[in-house]
């Protein structure tokens, strides 16, 4: 199951402005693999186990004292917590646009080269440690004056993680954020295909407005990218019906539909048929 970031989720503690997700104090007693979701940026405080980020090739291991830095995007994470303990983090949210306008405020925007990736770890200093026991405390009594609070806050962890000796890295990790070229789309849509992802969180993972995106689209594929992304995730779904013996709410999740009914609605008007009706005449024959 595919978990999104960041989300109302119960027993989380959340501190949030409006309809703005700014921070999350995340604890687990029990550790698995999950693929997630991150739609915004994240900034993540392990403070008691440590986390796993897991690749093709490769496990990263993230100790506890370690901040992570990840861009937004699908990971495969475990958290690791030991016998009798649990997994804490703290995670602080932002976005593309605040991190733009911190560069901007600041005077960031020369760059720096650095290779390209999507996480980065910086081991905390004793500044950034006071800053997380400072900032935990909104969890337990949140000012009236929190929202305005949380973005001046945003501010200082970056100027503070600027200020580590892996100035240069991070400097480097917010830059490719924020003046990255647009990617091609062809490969995100074939990439994210399968996912519950909206069109304007693969048009964000693009590197796109939502507007660009259909734009840009609709010149390579000569087709809106609604339609042609239901085309290709209700053939595949087809073909599971055909070749399979998974449920319907089992394709639909694989196909990428969060609502069975919304796809069961959709594929009827493609093929004129219900999924089962699809099934039991492939069965028929």
């Amino acid at each position: 199951m595919l978990v999104k970031f960041p989300t109302n989720q119960e027993g989380q503690q959340i501190l949030k402005a409006g309809n703005m997700h700014f921070a999350q104090l995340k604890q687990r007693n029990r550790a698995d693999k999950r693929t997630i979701f991150l739609t915004e940026n994240v900034m993540i405080f392990v403070l008691t186990g440590h986390k796993l980020l897991h690749f093709d090739h490769r496990t990263v291991k993230v100790e506890a004292g370690s901040i992570l830095l990840m861009k937004r995007g699908f990971y495969v994470m475990s958290d690791f917590v030991e016998d009798g303990l649990q997994f804490q983090s703290l995670l602080l949210y932002f976005s593309d646009e605040q991190l733009r306008r911190f560069l901007h405020k600041y005077n960031y925007t020369t760059p720096v080269k650095a290779a390209a990736t999507n996480y980065l770890t910086v081991p905390v200093t004793p500044l950034l440690e006071a800053f997380r026991e400072q900032y935990t405390a909104y969890f337990r009594q949140a000012p009236s004056t929190l929202a305005a609070l949380l973005s001046v806050k945003l501010y200082e962890a970056f100027l503070l993680l600027l200020g580590t000796p892996q100035h240069a890295s991070v400097l480097a990790f917010m830059q490719q954020i924020v003046y990255a070229q647009p990617q091609d789309i062809t490969f995100i849509v074939k990439q994210h295909l399968f996912q519950p992802v909206t069109l304007d969180e693969m048009a964000r993972l693009s590197g796109r407005s939502l507007a660009s995106f259909k734009r840009d689209f609709q010149q390579q594929y000569q087709t809106s990218p609604r339609r042609w992304i239901n085309e290709q995730r209700l053939s595949y779904a087809r073909t599971l019906l055909e070749s399979t013996t998974q449920q319907v709410a089992e394709i639909a999740a694989t196909c990428g539909f969060e609502s069975t009914s919304h796809f069961i609605r959709i594929f009827k008007q493609r093929y004129g048929l219900t999924p089962n009706h699809i099934r039991a005449k492939k069965a028929i024959i």
